[in-house]
C-alpha cells in the first residue's frame, strides 16, 4: 500500500462512479416509472460512497495477494452498494412512462464532471491567488493554506500592475507577447479564412470536399509535431526558408535563435510562432465559414447580379456582412486559443530569444512559474489575471460585432 498513490485512486474512484451512478440510475427510475432526477441524486451518492469505501478496502484486502490485479479490481467498488440498490427499486403505480430518464442520465454526469474538473479548479486558482502557496512547504490545517503559505491579499495583483522586482517584469513582458501574438493571428486568420472559404464555397462539390480535407488536417495534427516541423524550416544553418533566401542572396537569419532579427518591427522568432500557428489553426476556422456561406441564401447573391453587382461588391456588399455572426464566434475562439498557445512556444523557442524572452507568453509564464519554480500562488494570480483580460476582450468583441437581425 505505501507504493500506491491513494490520493489518485481517491479520484480514480469519485469520478467513475459518480458518473455511472448518476447516468444509469436515472434510466432505470425511469423505467420503473419513478423520477430520475431522484435517481441521479441517489446514483451520485451511492456511487461515490460506495467507489471510495469498497474500492479502498479491495485494495488493502488484494494488495498482499493479487499485487498486480488489486489495482484494477478496486475499481469495481462501486458495485458493491450500486447494484442491490439498481434490484430493490420497486415499480410505481404510475403507468405511463416520462421518458425523461436519458436527460437526467446525461445532464447530471456532465454536470459533476464540470463541478469537479472546471469550476472547483476554478475556485481554487481564485483562492491560491491570495496566497503565498508552495506544495513543499507545510501550511495551516485547511487546505494547506496558512503557516509557511502565507496569506499576502491583492500583493501579486499590485505586482503585476506596477512591474515592481522580476516576476513583474516577466509578467508584463509575458502579457505584451501574449497581446501581440493575437493580434497578429486574428486578423491574419480572418483575412485568410474568409475569402478562402468564399473561393472553396464557389467550386464544384467534390472539389469542395477535398480542398476542406486538406485544409483541415493541421488542424488535428499533434501541435509538437507542427513545431518540430516548423522549428527545421526556420533552422539557420540547414533550415528550408534560409536555403530559399540564400539563392537571392539573403545572408541566414537565425529566425528562432537572434534576438536583433526582426520583420517589420516585429520580433523575428515572434513572427515565426505565428506563421507556423496560422498554418496550424486556420482550417478550424475555415471550416466554420464554409458552412455559414452555405447557409446564406443564394436569392440575395441572385438578387444583388440581377441588379448588376460585380462578384467583389456581392461580396463586400451581401456575403461579409451576413457573416457579422460567424465572424464574431471565429473572433472570440480565435482571441482564446490565442492567450493559451504553450506547446509550440515551448518546443520551438522555450520562450526565447532574447535576455526576457521575445516570445515568452503568459501560459508557458505561469507553467514555469508552477510547476518548475513551485510559486503556485503567483501562478494561480497570474491565471486569475489572464481569465479577466480573455473575459474583457470577448465582452468588446461582443459588443463591437454582435447583430441584432437574422436572415
Amino acid at each position: 500500500m505505501d507504493s500506491i498513490d491513494l490520493q489518485a485512486f481517491t479520484l480514480y474512484w469519485l469520478v467513475i462512479w459518480a458518473v455511472l451512478g448518476s447516468a444509469i440510475t436515472p434510466l432505470i427510475f425511469d423505467h420503473r416509472h419513478r423520477s430520475p432526477w431522484r435517481g441521479a441524486l441517489l446514483g451520485l451518492v451511492l456511487g461515490t460512497a460506495s467507489g471510495h469505501i469498497f474500492g479502498r478496502l479491495i485494495l488493502a484486502l488484494l494488495v498482499p495477494l493479487l499485487p498486480d490485479a488489486a489495482t484494477w479490481l478496486s475499481m469495481l467498488g462501486g458495485l458493491v452498494l450500486l447494484v442491490p440498490f439498481w434490484l430493490s427499486i420497486k415499480p410505481a403505480q404510475q403507468t405511463m412512462l416520462r421518458h425523461y430518464g436519458f436527460v437526467a442520465g446525461t445532464i447530471t454526469p456532465l454536470t459533476f464532471y464540470l463541478l469537479l474538473l472546471s469550476v472547483l479548479p476554478l475556485a481554487w486558482a481564485i483562492l491560491l491567488a491570495f496566497f503565498d502557496y508552495s506544495p513543499r512547504r507545510v501550511g495551516g490545517p485547511i487546505l494547506g493554506l496558512g503557516g509557511e503559505n502565507p496569506f499576502v491579499g491583492l500583493q501579486y495583483f499590485q505586482t503585476m500592475i506596477t512591474g515592481e522586482g522580476r516576476d513583474g517584469l516577466i509578467f508584463q513582458n509575458s502579457l505584451q507577447n501574449t497581446l501581440a501574438f493575437t493580434l497578429l493571428v486574428v486578423p491574419l486568420n480572418l483575412f485568410i479564412t474568409i475569402p478562402l472559404a468564399t473561393m472553396i464555397e464557389s467550386v464544384h462539390r467534390v472539389f469542395k470536399t477535398i480542398f476542406r480535407t486538406i485544409y483541415f488536417l493541421p488542424v488535428v495534427t499533434s501541435s509538437v509535431g507542427v513545431a518540430v516541423m516548423w522549428g527545421y524550416i526556420y533552422n539557420q544553418q540547414y533550415g528550408l526558408l534560409n536555403d530559399v533566401l540564400s539563392n537571392f542572396g539573403v545572408t541566414p537569419i537565425g529566425w528562432l535563435q537572434d534576438p536583433r532579427a526582426n520583420v517589420l518591427g516585429v520580433p523575428a522568432a515572434l513572427f515565426a510562432v505565428v506563421i507556423a500557428y496560422l498554418w496550424q489553426d486556420f482550417g478550424y476556422n475555415l471550416v466554420i465559414f464554409i458552412a455559414a456561406l452555405q447557409s446564406i441564401p443564394d436569392t440575395l447573391k441572385e438578387a444583388a447580379r440581377v441588379d448588376g453587382a460585380s462578384p467583389l461588391q456581392v461580396f463586400w456588399s451581401i456575403t461579409l456582412p451576413l457573416l457579422r455572426p460567424t465572424i464574431l464566434v471565429t473572433s472570440v475562439l480565435t482571441v482564446i486559443s490565442s492567450f493559451q498557445v504553450f506547446d509550440l512556444i515551448q518546443v520551438m523557442t522555450q520562450g526565447g530569444p532574447g535576455r526576457i524572452g521575445q516570445t515568452r507568453v503568459l501560459v508557458l509564464d505561469i507553467y514555469e512559474s508552477a510547476f518548475r519554480f513551485e510559486k503556485m500562488g503567483w501562478a494561480a494570480a497570474m491565471s486569475v489575471a489572464m481569465f479577466v483580460i480573455v473575459a474583457l476582450l470577448t465582452v468588446v468583441q461582443t459588443r463591437v460585432l454582435r447583430s441584432n437581425w437574422e436572415y
